[in-house]
């Protein structure tokens, strides 16, 4: 049986992952369009401890990766795997491979989320949901040690947030670590992070974008602003929503038709269909013309 969900994946949130997932094997992608097939590899339990979080990608090794729009890896059904690891047997491995080819290639995306632990840092004047830090599926990997209570954004390096002010003589930080250092002391000296199960992604105080967007100083508002506006295609892959925050970050991300493109396959809902395909349209002819 093939188990096919979603997930967010954090820290820092960076979109959400969808998973077609066997007893031993899986298939993970970011777009859906390009897709790792992944084996597990046998495990010693003398290195498996409670004390530190593992890594659920550790004990896979890739068998295989490929792009739907360019299905010209698969020859009469078959995939161009990977050379095997010795301590797998390669038959198996490419019976499986197959089994998980084609399940995804029929899928309708995006899978469902299934991540319903979220593990929330608290902003310390109320004790409410200030900036999620991590999630997970099943009750097994909550009870790992949870992440530090600490917030990060995506770097700098991979998600440019224009400043609001002009270029200065000296250096002043990009707009990610600012908003990171105002989520720190929001979070106070001594920070505190819960974990809350959700089984309903739309209820309760939650932060739909996944940090809390309510700043009393103007300038500190600003940032907050321009981070989750620059955030926003990644954002929209996001379920539960509300048709507002939904048609918000839609308007955002317009500015960003090439992370549209990428990312629109594994958006759950689009509110406004004529922007997000004069957005799509606009980066085939701009790629076009390179």
């Amino acid at each position: 049986m093939i188990r096919m969900y979603s997930r967010r994946l954090l820290l820092p949130f960076v979109g959400v992952v969808q998973i077609a997932e066997m007893d031993r094997a899986r298939a993970l992608s970011m777009d859906g369009d390009y897709w790792s097939i992944q084996y597990r590899l046998p495990v010693d339990p003398r290195q498996q401890t409670r004390s530190q979080r593992v890594d659920p990608g550790s004990t896979y090794t890739r068998i295989v990766g490929y792009n739907h729009a360019a299905v010209a890896t698969a020859k009469d059904g078959q995939l161009q795997n990977h050379p095997v690891h010795p301590a797998l047997d390669a038959d198996e491995v490419r019976s499986a491979s197959q089994r998980l080819f084609e399940a995804v290639t029929d899928a309708r995306l995006p899978f469902e989320a299934a991540d319903r632990y979220e593990y929330w840092l608290l902003d310390a004047r109320d004790e409410t949901p200030l900036a999620l830090l991590y999630t997970c599926v099943g009750e097994q990997e909550r009870e790992l040690t949870p992440p530090r209570p600490e917030w990060h954004p995506m770097p700098a390096s991979e998600l440019k947030v224009e400043p609001p002010e002009p270029p200065q003589d000296f250096y002043v930080p990009p707009v990610n670590y600012r908003l990171e250092r105002m989520v720190e002391e929001r979070a106070g000296s001594k920070p505190r992070a819960v974990w809350f199960e959700r089984g309903d992604l739309t209820g309760g105080d939650f932060p739909p974008c996944l940090i809390r967007e309510d700043w009393q100083d103007e300038k500190q508002q600003v940032l907050c602003d321009l981070y989750i506006r620059r955030l926003a295609p990644r954002l929209l892959m996001l379920q539960g929503l509300s048709r507002p925050a939904r048609e918000r970050l839609e308007q955002a991300a317009r500015e960003h038709v090439f992370e549209i493109e990428r990312f629109h396959a594994l958006y759950p809902e689009v509110v406004d269909q004529r922007l997000m395909t004069a957005a799509r349209v606009e980066a085939r002819l701009r790629r076009a013309n390179e």
